[in-house]
């Protein structure tokens, strides 16, 4: 082991680390060195709309960013590197985009590893060192504690740079590299980090009827309400689970459930639509309907109006049994309960699944220590933060990778300038001429 130098340091190999060290690179550094403590760089990356990555959303705007001042934080960083400039971005290093309706956009190929390789190829094109399995122990300020300088300390040796960017990610999916490792190193060095809890994740509920639905996955809005007052609504596929509710829908409006777990104040209920495209009125009056079909018995009475065996749940959980029974026997006050539960079943909700289940972390490194232009600490000069470690998390939908883009082009741009001494040759996204 031995004492190297380098000029900028990347703290993590992720996408806001990769996206570091190439517009370091760009803008002219060299000797960058970009550490990941794992095996490989980008394993959360390859996992990124499983598989497909969902790399950005053109309606990325700060209203879709949450965390403690999250909104104005974001707005100088989306600005100076709009989702516009994220495609620019990846058709100069050779990865073609398309543009979905919704406004996500995905590669081509719909192949993470196409994100990742791009990026990972034009990282080695600017001279962009890698190094996997260096886990940095410690972030200490040169050996005086001088502002500006600093001393990376690990079990494979140390590493002194003036520039440290940390791109460590947050705790959601630890399989896949989440952790508290660059809370860690940063609280060490006086920073604050927020509480935690885990947002774009699947949600557990109470399973007596729920359990019998594993795997119907239907179309469905789902309200997540707190002591009686919604706290998260989306529309789209909800996915039935042997411990609750999860799909898109669901990870989408999880952010509050989230952190009731976390605070644990009150009572959080699951409220499904199931036919979000029909009235109360027209459900009921569809129901009187099949009350007369000839020879029906609860057992059909939902059939071809709902999954079968969602339909036969949901005559269970309103206490329409037997479902031998015959349909024509059901009373105006049972349609109109077996019509409240279509619209409106209420199930208890317990928790979440967790940072193992979730996508993102909700919370970080406190915003207030943490300059949004440049994303370089308030405490700590010449120490840059970015992405998911800081408190700031995004909907689903590629807003989240494009806080990851945003924030590391700032804080390379930062960095560079810093490094220069205020003067910086080239444009972040754009590719200097090589000599």
């Amino acid at each position: 082991m031995g004492m190297e130098q380098r000029q900028a340091v990347i703290v993590g190999g992720g996408a806001s680390g990769l996206m570091a060290a190439v517009q370091l690179g760009r803008l002219g550094i060299r000797n960058i060195l970009l550490l990941e403590r794992a095996q490989r760089v980008g394993k959360k990356l390859l996992a990124t709309g499983n598989g497909t990555c969902n790399l950005t959303n053109l309606g990325a705007i700060p209203v879709h960013y949450h965390g403690v001042g999250a909104p104005a934080f974001v707005a100088s960083a989306l600005e100076a590197f709009s989702p516009r400039e994220t495609l620019a971005f990846f058709a100069s290093i050779g990865l073609d985009c398309a543009v979905r309706p919704s406004g996500k956009v995905y590669p081509l190929p719909e192949q993470a590893s196409a994100v990742l390789d791009c990026l990972r190829l034009e990282a080695r094109a600017l001279g962009v060192e890698e190094r996997c399995e260096w886990e940095v122990s410690s972030i200490c300020r040169g050996d005086n504690g001088e502002a500006g300088s600093f001393r990376l300390e690990g079990a494979a040796g140390t590493i002194r740079t003036p520039v440290v960017l940390v791109c460590t990610g947050g705790a959601a999916a630890p399989a896949l590299g989440g952790g508290a490792y660059g809370y860690n190193l940063l609280t060490a060095l006086g920073h604050t980090r927020t509480p935690l809890f885990p947002s774009i994740v699947q949600v557990r509920t109470e399973t007596s009827f729920v359990r019998s639905l594993k795997g119907i996955r239907i179309d469905a809005t789902v309200r997540f309400m707190w002591n009686g007052k919604p706290v998260g609504e989306e529309t789209g596929e909800v996915l039935f689970t042997e411990y609750g509710l999860s799909g898109p829908a669901v990870m989408q409006s999880s952010r509050a459930v989230g952190d009731w777990e976390r605070r644990r104040s009150g009572t959080m209920t699951a409220q499904l639509d199931l036919l979000p495209g029909m009235e109360t009125e027209a459900v009921r009056h569809n129901l009187l309907r099949r009350r007369e079909l000839p020879g029906r018995t609860l057992e059909d009475l939902c059939t071809g109006l709902l999954n079968k065996r969602l339909g036969q749940t949901l005559l269970r959980a309103a206490g329409l049994v037997p479902l031998a029974r015959p349909a024509e026997s059901l009373t105006s006050q049972e349609i109109d309960r077996l019509t409240a539960l279509v619209k409106g079943w209420e199930l208890p909700v317990t928790g979440t699944q967790g940072m193992g289940g979730a996508q993102v972390t909700a919370g970080g490194i406190s915003l207030t220590e943490v300059d949004p232009r440049t994303m370089e600490s308030k405490i700590v000069k010449g120490l840059y933060i970015t992405g998911e470690t800081l408190d700031v998390d995004g909907d689903c939908g590629g807003y989240n990778l494009q806080w990851a883009w945003s924030s590391a082009t700032a804080a390379a741009k930062a960095a560079a300038e810093s490094l220069r001494g205020g003067k910086t040759s080239g444009r972040s996204g754009r590719k200097e001429k090589r000599k």
